[in-house]
């Protein structure tokens, strides 16, 4: 798959632009061999043309009814019989509101969309709403027409917004969006304050209790009327009942788990609003009720600490924004049935883009888009779909707080840096900090320059955040864990087990050890490091993740045959249980490589990276660069160990694989011999037949 890849070329003024590739149909390629670049101005990142003509204000984003609604119409039919003169003609197409216009990309797709989801995966919703009202004026699809309300309200016109519910009041309710969602909310911005809260209560049959009392707080909150809001947040359970870790095996663990984390989201949100009353004695009291609930909490307590010390004070929420907050609510729903299906599943693979969730997400933050964490949700989501392009753009749309930009910004980086271009993640990275200097976002951002190979600026910050005051000993293993990673990227394996075993000194516990025991298998100390790992698969032998861990580095590198056997037993007995997953495809072609059963080892690997794509993986691409020389296939090895070198590879691999480059493969091919077999355990169900 041919994606968008883009190249930094820091100009005297330290304007840094970013460049297509060549590939044919990359979006934004024009005539006479211009096209469509990003310039990095240090206030965002904005189009150009790389032929030399700077943007304008008004070129960007352009109004919708120009661009997207002869792409959303149907043609018409030459030979279709004359329009029946009695049949009333479709309502006039209204515009879109100036927020959805916002979201519209510097470049369009040239065929147009071919429907709605991907106006969604393009967080498009000019297009979007764009379609939404075509569908209207023609009384179709009438299951979309509760995101015309959100636009209408957000382009402030209650007005049409009133009048499309009551267009929907006839039809079939769907699921999410319908007019039994959003009719309290109609009848508040038409002034029908009142109404609106008897509807709202009337939604408890349309979501679980715990949602429908923040609905009916925030609907307070945004009709003004914050005392009223905070009694309905007083009618929560005064007592919070957070299950421990030693409790997970417990029948009820899952459901009391549920019910904790509606409790801690309506005590945060009250605390949120008696501190933009004034009220902080009352916060820091709940604050400190939850804090005590779940002292590993971090997030409260970082909520607990600012309350006390007067910090990060926001005003009750207006209308607009609580309506955005309760969609954004009910999109967690979505989410959390998607997470608990994908456990159900088991498989291990990637979870499909869900675009119900996407849709909610980018409707609400069409009216407000200064909120931070329903921004930060959408943007994440669309960087772990792939969605690279729509991840930089909307991660700078809004205003959200401080430290909600500093991760829409890293995020921003990190979608630049798969788009190709490693300088302006550092761009992005360096303008995050400049809004929040604090240990953790430094940290963070080390993690993501580590990433681009930019380890010696990541390490001068990881050294900067753990001088900076009195660390928690998560923030400092977080710290000492990120070193290690940085290090192990620049070739210092011994400066990476240094720092790793440091954490394990503050924190000894599974992730301690595991992380560890990996930094110990790439070291001369490969034994310590397969002996922990073998000890910690007899304290959970079902979990794939260990097994994953510990097989691969059995088989790669193998002692004896012996560990090449236990590897290759362990790695079948993982990917029977979670056949889809990734990094065990690899993992076991790769163990196919060294049985000498390339073909087998090609098969695998091939699979791996196409459940990896759009994104590139390094390893991933220098194995099967080896197991296409091992085929004869020359030229095709050396396209792989090409793109793992362009995929940032750690230093001390890249060197190795650019040797590869030069001189192909030198060393005797591995030995063809057969697999041990593989007994499945009594009860497979649930299993793979791989």
């Amino acid at each position: 798959m041919t994606h968008l890849k883009l190249r930094l070329i820091v100009a005297a003024s330290a304007t840094a632009l970013l460049t297509a590739c060549a590939s044919m149909g990359v979006p934004g390629f024009g005539e006479n061999g211009c096209r469509t670049v990003y310039v990095f101005t240090g206030g965002g990142v904005q189009p150009m043309n790389s032929c030399g003509m700077l943007p304008r204000e008004d070129a960007a984003p352009k109004t919708l009814m120009a661009l997207a609604q002869p792409q959303l119409e149907t043609e018409a039919n030459p030979d279709a019989p004359p329009a029946d003169p009695a049949v009333q003609p479709p309502a006039p197409v209204t515009p879109v509101s100036a927020a959805a216009k916002a979201t519209a990309p510097y470049d369009k797709p040239l065929g147009g969309y071919p429907g709605a989801n991907e106006m969604l995966e393009a967080g498009d919703m000019a297009a979007f709403m764009g379609r939404v009202r075509v569908d209207y004026a023609k009384k179709s699809n009438a299951g979309a027409w509760g995101y015309l309300i959100v636009d209408a309200i957000a382009a402030n016109d209650p007005a049409l917004a009133q009048t499309v519910l009551d267009a929907m009041a006839s039809r079939r309710p769907s699921e999410w969006m319908s007019a039994n969602h959003l009719r309290a909310w109609v009848f508040a911005f038409n002034g029908r304050g009142a109404e609106a809260q008897v509807e709202m209560t009337k939604m408890r049959n349309v979501v679980p209790s715990a949602t429908l009392l923040g609905h009916r707080a925030l609907l307070a909150e945004g009709l003004g009327d914050a005392g009223a809001a905070l009694e309905i947040y007083d009618q929560a359970p005064d007592t919070f009942d957070a299950p421990g870790a030693d409790e997970a095996q417990l029948p009820n663990y899952f459901a009391r788990s549920r019910a904790f984390q509606s409790q801690r989201l309506l005590a945060l949100r009250q605390a949120e609003l008696l501190r933009g009353l004034n009220r902080d004695a009352e916060a820091v009291a709940l604050l400190t009720r939850l804090s005590e609930a779940t002292p590993d909490d971090g997030y409260v307590g970082d909520r607990l600490a600012k309350a006390k010390s007067g910090q990060d004070r926001h005003k009750p929420r207006t209308l607009s924004q609580a309506m955005a907050q309760a969609i954004g609510d009910e999109a967690g729903l979505i989410e959390e049935q998607e997470a608990i299906m994908a456990v159900m599943a088991g498989r291990g693979g990637k979870t499909p883009f869900n675009h119900l969730l996407s849709s909610m997400r980018q409707s609400a933050l069409l009216l407000d888009p200064d909120n931070g964490e329903i921004r930060v949700q959408e943007v994440n989501r669309l960087q772990e779909q792939g969605k690279f392009e729509p991840a930089l753009r909307l991660a700078q749309i809004g205003n959200p707080p401080k430290e909600m930009t500093s991760l829409l910004l890293a995020t921003a980086g990190l979608a630049a840096l798969e788009l190709g271009s490693p300088e302006t993640l550092e761009a992005l990275t360096e303008r995050s900090l400049k809004i929040d200097s604090s240990p953790d976002a430094k940290i963070q951002a080390a993690g993501a320059l580590t990433t681009a190979n930019k380890t010696a600026r990541a390490l001068a910050l990881i050294d900067q955040a753990m001088k900076q005051g009195t660390l928690t000993p998560g923030q400092q293993v977080y710290g000492l864990m990120s070193r290690a990673q940085a290090h192990l990227q620049a070739g210092n394996i011994d400066g990476a087990v240094e720092a790793a075993r440091a954490a394990r000194v503050i924190e000894d516990d599974e992730t301690t050890q595991q992380f560890l025991a990996s930094m110990l298998v790439e070291s001369p100390q490969r034994a310590d490091g397969l002996a922990m790992m073998r000890h910690m698969l007899t304290e959970q032998p079902d979990n794939t993740g260990l097994m994953n861990n510990f097989g691969y580095s059995l088989i790669d590198g193998h002692a004896t045959d012996e560990e090449l056997d236990e590897g290759f037993k362990l790695l079948k007995q993982a990917i029977r249980l979670t056949p889809d997953e990734p990094n065990l495809l690899d993992s076991i072609g790769w163990a196919y490589y060294q049985y000498g059963d390339f073909r087998e080892a090609n098969r695998f690997i091939e699979m791996a990276l196409e459940a990896y794509e759009p994104f590139a993986h390094w390893e991933l691409s220098d194995h099967l660069g080896d197991v296409k020389w091992r085929l004869g296939e020359q030229e095709e090895a050396r396209r792989f160990w090409r793109d793992a070198v362009a995929s940032y590879a750690p230093d001390h691999n890249r060197v190795l694989i650019e040797e590869k480059l030069r001189s192909g493969l030198t060393t005797p091919a591995p030995v063809r011999r057969d697999t041990p077999e593989v007994p499945r355990a009594p009860r497979s169900e649930g299993t793979s037949d791989i």
